[in-house]
């Protein structure tokens, strides 16, 4: 039983106004957070995503100078240019004259069928790995999913590595890897237009191109690699990545205006 000594004495209408003060107290706060988070979360959600990126390598062969190294050491989703990879690979493993059949179809048409058959048959990733260690890349890695080839990442430096890595290569074997990007045909495999990027903007002199086109995934990626000049002066590499939900056409169109920028830096 409490002693009556110790119970408080009721006031009338204290222990409302102090109710009211400490539901306030609390209440305030937390309209106020939740306020601030749904404030967060507009201005968030309003900026733009990045619109692209974009790496620049340009070698020169005759000088040994690069005349260009823009982000050459950031990475991409490489798309169809790893078929150059794939190609490399199956010629240092003393490729068949079917195998060779292939690999020009491949590199010509980027077929992706044939990719798919090389890629599963050498070893998928492994492909990657060796390619690495073959030419001396620095900052490319196999497709997290194997069975995804186009998702391989790698910069413009590396890829320029595999070029260099191709031309000096013995000639019957450097023949079937650039024979093929000679003879690329504008109409892809799959339909699409490959004649963006080099060869349009250097329809004056010799080339020889991988190019690397993708949509989804979280972005657009839009890639022209190759040889460019007689004897084949020139490594040019450029790689593009868009906002997912661009236009292929729209980002070969850009890569194109970016490598006909490019031609008055390259003497012919």
């Amino acid at each position: 039983m409490l002693d009556q000594r110790t119970t408080p004495i009721a006031v009338p209408g204290t222990n409302r106004r102090t109710r009211l003060r400490v539901t306030i107290l609390i209440v305030f706060p937390m309209i106020a957070a939740i306020l601030g988070y749904v404030v967060f979360r507009v201005d968030t959600e309003s900026l733009p995503a990045p619109e692209r990126r974009d790496a620049t390598v340009v070698f020169d062969r005759t000088s040994g100078e690069q005349v260009i190294g823009d982000r050459g050491s950031e990475r991409f989703r490489t798309a169809s240019v790893v078929k150059l990879f794939i190609a490399l690979d199956a010629v240092t493993r003393k490729a068949s004259r079917t195998d060779e059949s292939h690999i020009h179809r491949m590199l010509a048409k980027s077929d992706d069928a044939v990719a798919n058959t090389l890629w599963t048959r050498n070893g998928g990733p492994a492909i990657v790995t060796r390619t690495v260690a073959a030419a001396g890349l620095k900052n490319t890695t196999p497709p997290a999913d194997p069975g995804r080839w186009g998702d391989t990442l790698s910069t413009a430096d590396d890829v320029a590595a595999v070029y260099r890595h191709i031309l000096a290569l013995p000639k019957a074997k450097r023949n079937v890897v650039l024979k093929p990007l000679r003879e690329a045909t504008r109409t892809a495999a799959d339909g699409f237009d490959q004649h963006f990027g080099i060869p349009s903007a250097f329809p004056d002199r010799p080339w020889a191109v991988k190019q690397g086109w993708a949509a989804g995934r979280g972005s657009v990626d839009a890639h022209t690699t190759g040889l460019v000049g007689e004897g084949d002066r020139y490594i040019v590499v450029r790689l593009s990545a868009f906002a997912d939900g661009t236009s292929l056409d729209v980002a070969t169109a850009a890569v194109t205006s970016a490598a006909v920028a490019l031609a008055p830096r390259l003497r012919k």
